[in-house]
């Protein structure tokens, strides 16, 4: 575990080393008060405890309280202050780590596991940098010290309660495998309830509009009683080490009664020594309990840097070129296969060339990977085999953040900020004057509704754009791409939750957009898609057919079928309980 918490340390546990020795400093000075406590208990016996030695040893505990409180602020402040400031290093770098995968991680995971990565974990670790190892730190140092001390004032009885110490351990090895069972179970179960929980809220509407909320409530109940019961069943697994270890820990103090009266008893051990024995034993008693407490929590953080060193593990989109410029924007496939998953090919031997400022449709069946293309142009994924390449550059080659400037994409599913209309059509290009934002909304028809909106642009969405039609988002994120002028532009079905009349004005809006840009474009409407310079036909992953309208439609093959299904399907109006043609 050590090496773990080194490891997502790297550099930064450095700085924890100050915090760390002003610690140990600490409770050396905290074993000044048992020394002098030692001295008076002597001086007491031995009828030899005057005024001046009651003033010196009050002058010493006072000195080595302020040298405490001194010590204690400054080292327990950097403590807390230090392990905040590495935590936040750690979160940066996670959030920048995850933000350079691919999507099968997303995928791969479910959300309540991506959100007690990026929460539960790294509070974790966060509290055991500022609280549990100083507080640890210090307990080990004090038992480490008093035992040294209790060798001095007498072996044997020393040697005794190192043995009920070492009896202690395996105790504390068990309840660490405990914490380790449990602990994954839980981690799980707490997971899987908080993907339940946010499933639940997210598809309120739709459970609602089938009369299953009773019923999906029902399935996130069971949920909640499912952690509740693991909850109870791991403490009460726990109960069982935890007061046993209490139990011999806290018999330290009966067995130096027991043996160091015996020893009184036989002149072995003299009075002064049995009493000041009977409080260190006290003491270490106190303090192996209270490190009973930071063992668990110790233990309960490998899990957590545990899952922290995994998801580090998970290797990033590779690149060699940081910085770079394309001179073109030509677009090509080259003997391209992907998989989403190991085995299941969903692209294969995929071969095309998309010229500079051309429209290439994508078309096909759901499922023929028309969005798969989509998402490799963005290097959302890495082909498994071949190669594409954007201004004849491979795309392994370049910085991801960097390739995605050059990139405008539209998708199915868009996602809306809960924050201001303004900010939410900003984030095309963060340095946009409020009069270009404004452009873009009318280029993208979203103008109009924007400002019937109360507070207008600055009216705040619901979190996911709730509160907007899905038309009206859609225009949004068309708005986004207007505003970043990038010079590819990716259309995934970019008007479909438009109306005739919005879908129209939207065309005429894209037409502009699309000027002096390579497009890609998915569409299932074909007769979106008539001019477009090449048309690829895509089915079972494979290129089926490839060139513009009119040479598919002489071809009479797949593409020709589509066109004449659809074009019968837009001819049929439904009246009453019959279909019509």
């Amino acid at each position: 575990m050590l090496k773990t918490i080194s490891w997502l340390l790297k550099d930064n546990k450095k700085k924890l080393y100050l915090p760390i020795f002003l610690t140990i400093i600490d409770a050396i000075g905290s074993m000044a008060l048992y020394f002098i406590l030692y001295l008076t208990v002597v001086e007491l016996l031995n009828d030899t405890l005057t005024e001046s030695k009651i003033i010196i040893y009050t002058a010493i505990c006072a000195a080595s309280v302020i040298y405490r409180i001194i010590i204690y602020r400054k080292g327990y402040l950097l403590c807390f202050t230090r392990g905040f400031d590495v935590a936040h290093d750690v979160r940066v770098d996670l959030g920048e780590h995850i933000c350079n995968l691919n999507l099968g991680y997303f995928n791969k995971n479910s959300i309540g596991h991506l959100m007690n990565t990026l929460t539960n974990d790294i509070a974790s670790f966060e509290g055991v940098l500022s609280h549990a190892l100083p507080f640890c730190i210090k307990t080990i140092t004090l038992v480490v010290l008093i035992i040294i001390g209790t060798f001095f004032i007498n072996w044997q009885l020393a040697l005794s309660q190192c043995l009920v110490i070492m009896i202690s351990f395996p105790i504390l090895h068990w309840s660490n495998r405990l914490v380790k069972k449990y602990g994954k179970e839980k981690r799980s179960l707490g997971s899987r309830m908080i993907s339940v929980v946010i499933e639940y809220i997210k598809g309120f509407k739709v459970f609602k509009s089938h009369n299953l909320t009773d019923t999906h409530f029902e399935r996130l109940i069971d949920t909640l009683e499912d952690t509740r019961k693991l909850s109870i069943k791991t403490e009460y697994k726990m109960a069982i080490p935890n007061c046993m270890y209490v139990i011999i820990v806290s018999f330290l103090t009966p067995l130096i009664l027991l043996l160091g009266s015996y020893m009184l008893s036989g002149n072995e051990l003299t009075a002064e020594s049995f009493v000041a024995f009977m409080i260190m034993s006290l003491a270490l008693s106190a303090l192996l309990i209270s490190f009973e407490h930071y063992y668990i929590m110790l233990n309960d953080l490998k899990l957590a840097t545990s899952n922290l060193k995994t998801t580090f593990d998970y290797k990033p989109l590779s690149y060699t070129d940081r910085d770079f410029t394309l001179d073109n924007y030509k677009v090509s496939f080259r003997n391209v296969d992907f998989s989403y998953e190991s085995g299941k090919e969903v692209l294969h031997n995929i071969n095309f060339e998309a010229k500079e400022k051309s429209i290439t449709a994508l078309v096909g069946p759901s499922g023929a990977g028309k969005s798969t293309i989509a998402n490799l142009i963005a290097r959302f994924w890495d082909p498994t085999k071949g190669s594409i390449e954007i201004g004849g550059r491979d795309i392994k080659e370049l910085n991801p953040d960097q390739l995605l400037r050059y990139i405008s994409a539209v998708f199915q599913e868009n996602v809306l900020l809960n924050d201001t209309i303004l900010n939410n059509i900003k984030i095309g290009r963060p340095d946009a004057t409020y009069k270009e934002i404004i452009e873009a909304a009318k280029l993208a028809n979203c103008h109009g509704f924007i400002t019937k909106l109360p507070d207008g642009y600055d009216t705040m969405v619901a979190q996911g754009g709730a509160s907007l039609s899905g038309g009206e988002k859609q225009r949004i994120a068309i708005a986004r791409a207007i505003l970043k002028k990038a010079p590819i532009l990716l259309l995934d079905e970019s008007t479909a939750s438009l109306d005739p009349d919005n879908e129209a004005k939207i065309n005429n809006a894209l037409d502009r957009l699309m000027k002096d840009k390579t497009v890609f474009v998915i569409a299932h409407r074909l007769n979106t898609i008539r001019n477009a310079h090449q048309i690829i036909l895509l089915n079972d992953g494979k290129v089926e057919e490839i060139g513009n309208h009119k040479y598919l439609m002489k071809q009479k093959g797949h593409y020709y079928r589509m066109v004449k299904e659809q074009e019968a399907a837009s001819e049929w109006i439904v009246k009453g309980d019959a279909i019509y043609e």
